[in-house]
């Protein structure tokens, strides 16, 4: 009980650190980084503060998972630099073992970290660099009871007739009894009507030894004119049968 409570103190101290001084911007600069396992490049405008929010049924051979909130909120700095802060899920697990069935549920581990432009332009790829530390603040059956931290690179290029190609290159560092991997996305996207665009691609896991995994993921966006966006989206792993389906909601203030 005193970790859940740490953990909403913590929860309500960045939403108000986020929130001071924050000017009103164009909602319609926002670009959301959900759906999909890929982060886009593009930084929250200059004092905006974009929120996105999720819910994922997850399901594989011995588990099934529904997660509600998938909350990042993204603030930025300056035309280059945003910080962020994921606050986490809340979790209902099921999952079948040799000692039978068992169920729990709780939050999922907080993250803080910031993402920066390296490269913009019209006619040129954007690619930002992104740094996240993951924080063991969540419920002891979510948690991974260490500080982990991720980097990625970022790139987004356009391409012809409402086409554009979204990549990651990201590693995340093995602490604890966690093993150290890498993420690999390609993911093209294209637009379907004017407020209405779609992405399908792929995302590898790779851990070593021969151990990873390889989702093809894809999914439909659907904006309007206040910049608010709905997204629905869905992966399959290709080496066994786990499965996910998700949709969201995506805003910049």
């Amino acid at each position: 009980m005193n970790k859940q409570i740490h953990y909403m103190k913590k929860v309500l101290s960045i939403i108000f650190i986020l929130l001071l001084g924050i000017n009103v911007s164009q909602a319609q600069n926002f670009s959301p980084d959900r759906p999909g396992i890929a982060n886009g490049s593009f930084i929250t405008p200059q004092n905006m503060l974009g929120y996105e929010a999720g819910i994922q049924f997850y399901h594989d051979f011995f588990i099934t998972e529904l997660h509600v909130g998938e909350l990042l909120l993204r603030y930025g700095v300056s035309e280059k630099i945003e910080l962020r802060a994921t606050l986490g899920s809340f979790a209902s697990t099921s999952k079948v073992g040799i000692g039978g069935n068992s169920e729990y549920s709780g939050t999922k581990d907080m993250a803080f970290g910031t993402k920066i432009n390296l490269v913009s332009g019209n006619e040129t790829p954007n690619l930002s660099a992104l740094a996240e530390v993951s924080l063991p603040f969540g419920s002891p059956e979510y948690t991974n009871d260490e500080y982990v931290p991720t980097f990625a690179l970022l790139l987004d290029q356009y391409l012809d007739k409402g086409i554009a190609l979204t990549s990651n290159l990201g590693y995340t560092f093995g602490v604890g009894d966690l093993t150290d991997h890498w993420l690999f996305t390609l993911t093209p996207g294209f637009s379907i009507t004017e407020n209405t665009a779609g992405y399908a691609g792929y995302a590898g896991m790779y851990y070593g030894n021969d151990i990873n995994q390889h989702w093809v993921e894809g999914g439909i966006t659907f904006g309007f004119s206040s910049g608010a966006q709905l997204d629905l989206n869905l992966g399959l792993e290709t080496e066994g049968e786990s499965f996910f389906i998700g949709a969201g909601f995506a805003m910049g203030y």
